[in-house]
């Protein structure tokens, strides 16, 4: 079995005035290519207005629920337009695609998405600015779509959240969709005794790495699954071991992704936790989120 070794991504910010609002700060956004495996066709844009403040949980829920959501589809699936309520709080997440017209009015796929929310979350950490926020996502200097965080005042939406749901829900779903159809996903955990980390790293460093098991392929059978995220933090789902005789898919380490953020969230806890996940009741593989640990490379 092939196992996916992932390395390190950090984009760098160019900072300009935006051209339309002095309330607002374009953010031209370009990954490392190299490291992200982003080709430079692909930039995004991101403009935010500090007049509209969000609460940065609510953004980073709603960020891991996008993520969880999208990345449960295949990389070439087009998308027209979604939202995702947040259920702690007032905002909203918005997916919009950018109408061609014809048959074919969008050529906003999953892999541009998994680019831009990368992108888009990474770059509010980095400026610690957690306001209103527009991510456009372009594809050879057209803009295939864009997106959005703002709050339902904004929008003219009533205040209550209506039918939304968040990772502690998704919990509970042990089917997510085309992945795991068929498959029961179980999740232990047990904390370790070490110092906290930061949860915006451990939100982060997840996000990422439900979008790399996506871009891996879900089905196939890997070794591991390690991503290496910002200051260290890391996840680490490994199996193929005479303990763990499963058949480990990048789906699997997804799906325990949300499961443990869940766990994590409920309890308020936010330090290295060690992961088991059985598939159909066999053992499958064991992992973590954690930081400063080195990360092993597996051949």
């Amino acid at each position: 079995m092939r196992t996916i070794l992932f390395a390190a991504w950090l984009p760098l910010l160019v900072l300009a005035k935006s051209d339309n609002s002095t309330a607002g700060l374009l953010l031209s956004s370009s990954g490392d290519a190299k490291n992200l495996g982003i080709p430079s066709d692909f930039k995004v844009d991101i403009l935010v207005d500090a007049s509209v403040p969000i609460v940065a949980e609510e953004i980073y829920r709603m960020a891991i629920h996008m993520m969880y959501d999208i990345s449960g589809f295949p990389l070439q699936q087009i998308w027209l337009d979604r939202e995702w309520p947040s259920r702690i709080g007032p905002s909203m997440m918005r997916l919009e695609h950018e109408d061609l017209g014809g048959k074919d009015p969008s050529k906003l796929s999953t892999q541009y998405i998994i680019w831009g929310l990368n992108h888009m979350v990474l770059s509010m950490y980095l400026s610690g600015r957690y306001c209103q926020t527009s991510a456009v996502l372009k594809w050879q200097g057209a803009q295939v779509g864009t997106i959005r965080i703002t709050t339902r005042e904004v929008l003219g939406l009533p205040s209550a959240p209506r039918n939304s749901t968040d990772v502690l829900h998704l919990a509970h779903q042990d089917k997510s969709g085309p992945v795991a159809a068929g498959e029961d996903v179980h999740v232990s955990v047990k904390y370790s005794r070490s110092s906290p980390i930061d949860r915006r790293l451990i939100f982060l460093t997840a996000i990422k790495a439900m979008g790399e098991a996506c871009e891996t392929g879900l089905n196939r059978p890997v070794g591991a699954m390690i991503t290496q995220g910002i200051q260290k933090v890391s996840w680490k789902l490994v199996g193929g071991t005479q303990a763990f005789t499963g058949i480990l898919k990048p789906g699997h380490s997804r799906i325990a992704i949300a499961k443990t953020l869940a766990m994590m969230i409920e309890e308020g806890r936010f330090q290295k936790i060690i992961v088991w996940v059985k598939v159909n009741g066999q053992n499958t593989a064991v992992g973590s989120f954690s930081q400063g640990e080195p990360i092993p490379v597996l051949s």
